[in-house]
């Protein structure tokens, strides 16, 4: 199972998502690092543990389509080990192509924020990664993306957002929702994770990756379970 440590950036600061309501998002406060800045973070984050992947979700961009490609080119060359898994809000194949040209940064295509569902059929599935996002128990966007299964790429994150930060537990039931839909996909789930109690349930269940901040960052795993995890 892959573990992916979530960078949740606002005006230039890494903050503590929770629940979904971005306008009370704080700078974080960490037992894995001192700093609130990106890179610093990250840099102290990796220095903890080599994760091979980093999620980024940048909220000035989902939030307004505000983009600073080169801090993310800026990244590539201080991370060289690291791919980047970015959520900017990716509207239609425009979106898209900003990002196609750099090596080791997947963009993430999340319902949220996608417009354009045939953009789903113009990219190699191979490429895509699709974020399901949830909140109130009701996907974010256009529903009729969970009626055409069949558009879906081979990596799939359930982001419940209503989970996040809240310490509440992985959303399990939804999880099993989705996976009924395709069984075949590779999951991520995204929210709600607690501890080492929850990441090894969450492998169990053949869950093929996790997202995780707020567990990270209040000491409630350790490097050594992550570890063993990954293996």
């Amino acid at each position: 199972m892959l573990i992916i440590p979530v960078i949740d950036l606002m005006g230039g600061k890494v903050v503590h998502a929770r629940g979904g309501q971005r306008d009370q998002y704080l700078p974080i406060n960490s037992q894995l690092t001192s700093s609130v800045y990106p890179n610093a973070v990250i840099k102290q984050l990796l220095t903890w543990f080599p994760f091979p992947v980093i999620y980024i979700a940048d909220l000035d961009a989902i939030e307004t389509g505000k983009i600073d490609k080169t801090f993310y080119l800026q990244l590539l060359q201080l991370f060289p080990e690291v791919t980047i898994w970015l959520d900017v809000g990716i509207r239609n194949k425009l979106d898209w192509l900003v990002w196609s040209d750099l090596p080791r940064i997947k963009p993430v295509l999340g319902s949220e924020s996608l417009e354009d569902l045939e953009l789903l059929t113009q990219l190699q599935h191979t490429d895509i990664i699709l974020s399901l996002d949830f909140k109130h128990g009701r996907l974010l966007g256009k529903k009729t993306i969970l009626e055409h299964s069949e558009l879906w790429p081979e990596t799939i994150i359930v982001m419940s957002l209503d989970a996040v930060g809240a310490e509440s537990g992985p959303d399990t039931q939804l999880l099993e929702q989705i996976k009924g839909i395709k069984p075949a996909v590779g999951l991520y789930a995204a929210g709600g994770v607690r501890g080492i109690d929850d990441l090894v349930n969450l492998k169990n269940s053949r869950v093929q990756g996790v997202l995780v901040a707020s567990a990270l960052h209040k000491g409630n795993i350790s490097a050594e379970s992550i570890c063993k995890l990954m293996e």
